[in-house]
């Protein structure tokens, strides 16, 4: 079986999942809400002081309704040098839908994570966009 085959197959439970997971949200009249922040660190900032933002960000999925999912991450695009913006990091958050989104935004435990994040940022970009 050729790579490719293989690749496309080993796929095929993650696109099957996603599948389901967009079918729920629309049998239920809702749509989820990706939300997608890119991240530039100020000159100085430290590979420690981004993995604990990291970890804060990543915690709170357990802490605020209406999260699906967190992930974070450096930037390790080999598109960067040319694409990138000079953006070192993301974080992305499925909501349940617009309401969990809008939430989430002014929530206590969010708005602590960025009072940790803001002094340590030279620039940000944010996407949000339903699915």
């Amino acid at each position: 079986m050729s790579f490719c085959r293989r690749a496309s197959l080993a796929a095929l439970p993650i696109l099957l999942l996603g599948a389901l997971g967009a079918a729920a949200a629309a049998a239920e009249g809702g749509h989820q809400i990706q939300h997608v922040v890119l991240l530039k660190w100020k000159d100085g900032t430290t590979p420690a002081q981004e993995a604990e933002v990291g970890a804060k960000l990543m915690a709170l999925k357990d802490k605020i309704p209406g999260v699906v999912s967190i992930s974070f991450g450096h930037q390790s695009s080999p598109e960067a040098a040319t694409k990138g913006h000079g953006f070192d990091a993301a974080i992305t958050v499925v909501f349940t839908d617009a309401a969990a989104r809008d939430a989430y935004l002014p929530n206590p435990d969010h708005q602590a994570v960025v009072s940790v994040l803001k002094p340590l940022l030279a620039d940000l970009a944010v996407v949000d966009y339903t699915f």
